[in-house]
């Protein structure tokens, strides 16, 4: 019997908050942020929970808090363990904007004895492989420039996550980043870190072109093994409900609960100094930076 219950999931995802090289890390009771550096300068609100008659307080409290620290908009994850229940209301009537819609799903690896696999069809000519040159790593971070339209990142940004693939790769033989290739060819990628039992995968995703030849679950089943490697007993991801979460559930992965992120963006500079911007139009991939693994943004 399954000792992983929805609520245990539920937990294990609420504790998956990354804070990059360079980025602020503010935590309270109520509240964990981090304001993204350089280019990724949006603060990302990983868990927010407050009494109902406190909220928009505490919703105050952190608007000041990124100004404070120089950031220039909000994304907002609300889970079903945020709160007040209406939290997401709230926002919306501030002003930000629900830009992404997703759900918590996980897979459990099984005993070893009995190993539960991914089942699919995959082209003859894919293989992947975990990158560990730097050749490999701006293969990465260049896949996801293009696939999930990331912008250019500052070359001090680049720097601090190239230092941390370096000691990853240094400290461990592993740097959680996987390449999916057909023959030769770069087409697509995925992101891991293995904390305790629990694989976390992030900024999946294929080059349109190559979609549709197994290489997205290829690039999944490879991960699942690696987190079986080190001992794992489930992989937990977050996926768009249109797009990715589908595939996903219809080859075993069960879901947790819904993850919907909002935005708030303001400008920074001049006279017109913290008015509310227009937020921007969800892209087509995970909000993540360069191969970066932001909280847990959804994967496609």
């Amino acid at each position: 019997m399954s000792v992983w219950s929805v609520p245990r999931v539920a937990q294990a995802a609420e504790e998956w908050a990354w804070i990059p090289p360079g980025a602020a890390r503010v935590e309270t009771p109520e509240y964990l942020l981090s304001v993204m550096p350089g280019a990724y300068s949006l603060t990302y609100v990983h868990r927010f929970r407050s009494a109902p008659d406190r909220a928009e307080e505490k919703i105050d409290e952190v608007l000041d808090r990124v100004r404070s620290e120089g950031g220039n908009g909000l994304r907002w994850v609300v889970r079903a363990s945020s709160a007040p229940e209406d939290l997401g209301a709230r926002l919306l009537r501030r002003g930000f904007a629900k830009t992404e819609t997703a759900e918590v799903l996980y897979f459990e690896l099984g005993p070893t004895e009995r190993p539960h696999r991914l089942r699919f069809r995959r082209a003859d000519t894919l293989s992947t492989r975990e990158a560990r040159s730097d050749e490999e790593y701006d293969t990465f971070r260049h896949l996801g420039e293009a696939v999930f339209g990331d912008p250019p990142p500052t070359d001090e940004v680049v720097r601090k996550f190239r230092t941390e693939f370096h000691s990853l790769v240094e400290t461990t033989g592993h740097s959680g980043r996987f390449l999916v290739y057909d023959r030769e060819l770069p087409i697509g990628r995925g992101g891991l870190e293995v904390s305790g039992p629990v694989g976390r995968l992030w900024g999946a995703g294929v080059l349109p072109e190559h979609r549709g030849c197994g290489a997205y679950l290829a690039v999944t089943a490879a991960r699942c093994e690696a987190t079986r490697e080190e001992d794992g007993e489930i992989v937990l991801t977050v996926a768009r409900t249109g797009t990715s979460g589908p595939i996903l559930k219809s080859h075993g992965f069960r879901e947790a609960g819904p993850q919907v992120t909002y935005e708030l963006r303001w400008e920074r500079e001049g006279p017109s100094a913290g008015r509310v911007a227009s937020p921007a139009c969800p892209g087509p991939g995970p909000i993540t930076g360069p191969g970066s693994r932001g909280s847990p943004a959804a994967v496609r």
